[in-house]
This record gives structure tokens, sequence and C-alpha cells, in this order.
């Protein structure tokens, strides 16, 4: 499965989109390092699914060095918040799963996590 990341808790929109087998896992490992990014949305994909993805970030957005997350607009990091990987694969089925407003309630209520409505 392909899942699309989103972090809004530093100076800039970060976006990732990464492959896995075992999304649970994967979100366990990724709230231990990153508490505050949520795992937007899920969808089918190939490796090569996730490539096309990573080449439509780069069109919009800056690759961070030495990573897969990708600095983007707030427009852009809007729209994916909006759309999830529909905004890559419009004609897969989509599974959105984490919104922002729950991540701040779990990891910390009150610390000025910034929400997109």
């Amino acid at each position: 499965m392909l899942y699309l990341m989103m972090d809004k808790t530093r100076n800039y929109n970060l976006v990732k989109v990464g492959r896995s087998s075992d999304l649970n896992s994967r979100r366990s490992s990724y709230r231990s390092s990153n508490p505050f990014a949520i795992m937007r949305s899920t969808c089918a994909g190939t490796n090569n699914a996730e490539l096309t993805a990573h080449g439509l970030l780069s069109q919009v957005g800056t690759r961070v060095p030495r990573t897969e997350w990708f600095i983007v607009s707030d427009d852009i990091f809007e729209e994916l918040y909006e759309k999830g990987m529909f905004y890559f694969f419009p004609k897969n089925k989509i599974y959105f799963q984490e919104t922002f407003e729950e991540i701040e309630l779990t990891n910390c209520v009150g610390c000025g996590i910034i929400k997109i409505q």
C-alpha cells in the first residue's frame, strides 16, 4: 500500500509518499520518531506508482536532501490534505486515515499545533 504522510508542526509544510506492506508497523515507527506527522491517506500501489508520486511532488515542491520528504506551499499542502492520495491517483480507491485534530488530541492538547480548516 502507498501512504501519504503530512507534517505541519515545523516552519515547513512537509509531505511524503511511501510504500509499505505493513501500514500499522510503518505508522508505529513514524509515531515514535515524529508523533505529530499524520498518515493522511492510503491506496494500493506499486514501486513505480510511488516513484510517479515522487515525480509529481518534485514538480510542486522541493525535496529535503537525503530524505523522501518534500517541502510544499500552503496551497499544495491544503490540496493534499483535502484530496489525500487522490491527488496522485484519481482512479484509485482512497482510504483516509488520520487528521491533524486527532493527532493533536492524542499527543499534545494545547501545544499549539496548526490545524487545517
